[in-house]
């Protein structure tokens, strides 16, 4: 598991959580899941929480500081969890 969020950076994981949430859109709209949706939004925040990551271009505002880095990407993952907590979807 760790090899795997090491070849991770910024743009993948927008990638992977992009098509984490339309697969579950997708599978919401073919199985009728009004479920699926949020759990995609959940799953995707979560990504953000376990491996917080700042694009290349954000760092020079950070000065190297690696711990408000993670903290306002953790931030960012708390917030899409509670989109997709509290946002219903109409499947």
């Amino acid at each position: 598991m760790k090899k795997l969020f090491d070849k991770l950076n910024y743009k993948r994981q927008c990638w992977l959580a992009v098509g984490i949430v339309t697969f579950c859109f997708i599978l919401a709209g073919i199985t009728g899941w009004a479920i699926a949706p949020n759990v995609g939004w959940v799953l995707a925040g979560l990504l953000s929480i376990v491996h917080p990551l700042v694009p290349e271009s954000a760092k020079w505002r950070y000065a190297g500081d690696e711990k408000r880095m993670a903290r306002d990407s953790r931030i960012a993952g708390a917030v899409v969890i509670a989109v997709g907590l509290i946002t219903k979807f109409g499947v």
